[in-house]
């Protein structure tokens, strides 16, 4: 076997465990969303799997529990935030990428520390300030906080991106007669359009799995997204039916990982582009 060979072999060796290791914890939560609340108690674990219960576990919690309405709140807030955040960090992004004033860079890095703050080291000041506003267990009280946690990184990732542009793109533009918005609104966003995707994807992927903000600032189920309902199947009064949390687990999982899937090729060369930044 040739070196060459060899390293191919080892290369997707590696790879191959490294889905394994991935994927399997889903696995064992998609079973477990299968089975009985007795059946998942069993052991040596099995792989029987009935059909009924299959179809009491989902339905107790899509009907029963009304996780539709926790998925429809959790869209709504994750989408809306998303969309602000981009709206907003989008033309940040370009200003600081393209016009350079007395402490950009300087800016540009204090923006991105801002996003390095835990939640719970500002959940309380965030929490009196949507109260004063008279906006707790409203859809504007969650978005607003989403909104500034989600900012810093879309500024960053796309900063990175319009880096990679060459400026005499703009200067042509310009030259035809573009002002500076259009030029951005014309020019550049169709070719930073992957940037924006990535930018949206980690923005998504961090506001459907927020939970402490959102446990502050909602206590009414009609406006509660997936994180906080599912916090109430651990409760004090009686054991955890670990077949139910595992459903619930699943169809949490499911539309961030379709959405991360539809757009899973422009990951990489955004993560790359930040870097390069």
């Amino acid at each position: 076997m040739s070196s060459r060979t060899f390293g191919r072999v080892v290369s997707y060796t590696v790879l191959i465990l490294i889905g394994l290791v991935g994927i399997a914890p889903f696995l064992y939560l998609l079973i477990l969303s299968f089975k009985s609340r007795i059946d998942v108690l069993t052991v040596p674990p099995t792989l029987h799997l009935d059909w009924a219960q299959i179809k009491s576990n989902y339905g107790n919690v899509i009907h029963d529990q009304g996780y539709l309405t926790f998925i429809e709140n959790s869209v709504i807030v994750t989408g809306i935030s998303t969309l602000i955040a981009l709206v907003l960090g989008v033309p940040a992004a370009y200003a600081f990428s393209r016009l350079r004033f007395r402490g950009s860079d300087a800016w540009a890095s204090t923006i991105l520390s801002f996003r390095f703050m835990p939640p719970v080291a500002v959940a309380i000041p965030i929490f009196l300030m949507i109260q004063y506003l008279g906006l707790t267990n409203s859809y504007l009280g969650l978005i607003l906080p989403y909104v500034a946690f989600s900012l810093p990184l879309v500024v960053w990732i796309m900063i990175g991106f319009f880096d990679e542009i060459p400026r005499e793109i703009d200067e042509a533009a310009m030259v035809d007669g573009l002002t500076r918005p259009f030029v951005l609104l014309r020019v550049l966003l169709p070719l930073a359009r992957p940037g924006m995707l990535v930018a949206a994807t980690f923005g998504v992927i961090f506001i459907w799995n927020e939970f402490l903000v959102g446990l502050y600032i909602i206590n009414s189920q009609g406006h509660e997204t997936i994180p906080i309902a599912a916090s109430s199947l651990l409760t004090v009064e009686s054991p955890i039916d670990w077949n139910i949390a595992a459903t619930v687990g699943i169809l949490t999982v499911i539309p961030i990982l379709m959405f991360s899937m539809l757009i899973q090729r422009y990951i990489v060369r955004g993560i790359t582009a930040g870097a390069v930044h």
